[in-house]
């Protein structure tokens, strides 16, 4: 080769070398001028987007900014693990199974134990009226003796209720107080509950405190009452057993059946009050007013 043609060849690899290294320069020289006006506007350049359909990092399709205003990530597994061990829940099953109920357990003998009031509030003993000039209270008089009971006035077909716990020895027509229930509370005591309109229990069952056993009503020698338009009443009496009666049971319940609503002796009935525990069950009526004679007027 001649040495021109040398000189040339070199001639030309110096000016390419060159333009190379204007292009290289003029790139990084835009660069820092884009850079620069980010650090004075306060913008970002656009981040270049990928084409539809293809896969890439997450930067080159949302940008930077998608970056840092991403949801935090889930939480892990162990994050999730409680510090403590929950209780187990209770089977579906407990949750619409009716809880079961059962009788009382045993038949309390004493009556004061949690007594109940004969009409489930509290009554109005039954006032003078033209078939007991006396009322129903407990001493009132009766043909036959005292009254030996207190008669609480209601309504027909009122609920009555068991006092205490008892056993049913008397359900049905008894004497003189017609419709009745006699409930034995095992401790040697008895209550009594006459004149009903219906009875709701049979002779042996068992019975708890408050459970209803009948009615208010007529029945018996109260159909006098009705034929008058006078208010019904519940007869109540409360009897005991004691010692040296020596016919038990028949002494004074046999007695009180054949006298109808006046006993001939107090051996063995004792007032209500005790029978509902002392609780105020009823109230007796206002005594009636006298009339009252004008004072004199003193003379000035």
């Amino acid at each position: 080769m001649k040495t021109s043609e040398i000189k040339i060849v070199l001639a030309l690899f110096v000016i390419i070398v060159i333009a190379l290294g204007m292009l290289g320069f003029a790139g990084r020289a835009d660069l820092q001028s884009r850079s620069l006006g980010t650090l004075i506007n306060g913008t970002r350049p656009a981040a270049p987007r990928l084409a539809e359909g293809t896969d890439g990092p997450l930067q080159a399709v949302h940008g930077p900014s998608a970056i840092e205003t991403s949801p935090p990530p889930p939480p892990t597994h162990a994050s999730l693990q409680p510090t403590e061990p929950l209780p187990n829940p209770a089977p579906a099953s407990a949750a619409v199974e009716p809880r079961a109920t059962s009788a009382p357990e045993s038949l309390s003998g004493d009556v004061t134990s949690g007594p109940k009031c004969p009409l489930g509030r509290v009554a109005m003993v039954r006032g003078s009226d033209s078939e007991a000039s006396e009322g129903g209270g407990f001493d009132a008089a009766r043909k036959n003796g005292m009254h030996g009971a207190v008669d609480l006035n209601g309504s027909v077909g009122e609920a009555v209720f068991a006092v205490a716990n008892g056993t049913v020895v008397v359900a049905g027509d008894w004497g003189n107080l017609g419709r009745t229930v006699i409930l034995d509370h095992l401790d040697g005591g008895y209550t009594i509950y006459g004149h009903l309109h219906s009875v709701e229990v049979n002779a042996n069952n068992n019975v708890a405190a408050g459970r209803m056993i009948g009615t208010i009503g007529y029945s018996g020698n109260a159909k006098n009452l009705r034929r008058k338009n006078l208010p019904p009443h519940l007869h109540f009496a409360y009897v005991r057993e004691f010692a040296g009666m020596g016919s038990g049971r028949a002494a004074p319940l046999v007695r009180i059946k054949n006298s109808g609503e006046g006993v001939a002796t107090a051996a063995g009935v004792l007032h209500p009050i005790r029978a509902v525990g002392f609780r105020k069950c009823w109230e007796d009526p206002a005594p009636a007013m006298k009339a009252s004679t004008p004072s004199p007027v003193a003379r000035p």
